[in-house]
């Protein structure tokens, strides 16, 4: 994990010419770079994230290249599920006891593979109400979910997000609920002592459909201090297709899946290099996303291939990466 620090008025144009996350002069901002190495399983230090299964166990968290140019460096947390039984947390412990009131500065940008499903900005919190709406209740996770916003959420695109003007909700919480979340402004007021008591980070799954999507600028920050959370492979692997499997499908039925590929040079480009699609699917080159709507039924074998961005180096021929894998889709 590599941290950067600077402070004063270079701090905050630093964080103001990366990402749109609006904030208010701070007397330091903080740019933790958080590599592969920085998403632990036991307890975390500084800058670190815990990854927790939820339940499920499928699909999983890393580190990433891309998807396209994200907003801040080249790379982005990546997280997946294949199915309704998956849910997976990402959570940073360093803001724990910041009074939700104290809050100037919350927010991350997206991109996934989907229009309904994309990774939610997640807080542990303790509600602090001792009487009134839902007092007594001591845990909650406060949910930032991009289908509730009046943007909607775009696939294969980046979107950022300032939480402090949309709309949140709580679980076990009867004043802000999904079906009916508050604006952050709404929210305070109704848990005016509302507390970090917990984890800090980002969530996928739990009752979803199969989904890759990615965050990076996680943004979190007082009039003391603000802090933006960037995400990094770490080092410029070898370029390689990660897809393993694609889901089946059905005929007359929409298709959508989303190729990965990681290392190397993004962006990258697709295509089929041998045997081919089922009839009424295509692949999108510039994103690897195939869809479409299947007309004949059956196990379809094909090779896809990605390259990434030729580099021209000076007084050598350009270099350029290439990746292959056999992949299978059925029709019933």
């Amino acid at each position: 994990m590599r941290r950067i620090i600077t402070t004063g008025a270079g701090a905050a144009l630093v964080l103001a010419l990366s990402v749109a996350i609006p904030s208010i002069a701070s007397a330091t901002t903080t740019t933790v770079v958080v590599t592969s190495t920085d998403l632990v399983t036991g307890v975390p230090s500084p800058g670190q994230f815990v990854v927790i299964n939820q339940s499920g166990g499928h699909g999983g968290v890393g580190t990433v290249l891309g998807p396209a140019t994200p907003p801040l460096g080249s790379g982005s947390l990546q997280l997946r599920v294949t199915a309704a039984a998956d849910h997976w947390s990402v959570y940073n412990y360093d803001h724990f006891g910041t009074q939700l009131s104290n809050i100037t500065a919350l927010g991350y940008s997206t991109y996934t593979d989907n229009g309904t499903t994309d990774p939610i900005l997640q807080i542990e919190i303790n509600p602090g109400n001792a009487t009134g709406t839902d007092g007594g209740v001591t845990y909650s996770t406060l949910n930032f979910e991009p289908y509730l916003q009046s943007a909607g959420v775009t696939p294969d695109a980046w979107q950022t997000w300032n939480v402090l003007s949309g709309r949140v909700w709580g679980t076990k919480l009867t004043g802000a609920t999904e079906d009916a979340p508050l604006t952050w402004a709404s929210f305070l007021a109704t848990y005016p002592n509302a507390t970090i008591k917990g984890g800090f980070g980002v969530n996928v799954g739990s009752g979803w459909s199969a989904m890759t999507g990615e965050a990076d600028a996680l943004t979190i920050g007082t009039a003391a201090t603000t802090t933006t959370y960037i995400f990094e492979p770490g080092t410029t692997a070898s370029l390689h297709v990660s897809t393993t499997s694609l889901p089946p499908g059905a005929v007359k039925t929409a298709y959508r899946a989303t190729l990965a590929a990681s290392g190397g040079n993004p962006p990258y480009k697709w295509s089929v290099s041998s045997g081919a699609l089922p009839r009424g699917l295509h692949l999108k080159k510039s994103t690897g996303v195939i869809s479409g709507r299947p007309t004949i039924g059956g196990t379809y074998a094909f090779t896809v291939k990605v390259v990434d961005k030729k580099i021209k180096t000076k007084h050598r021929p350009p270099t350029q990466n290439t990746a292959t894998k056999t992949l299978l889709i059925a029709i019933s």
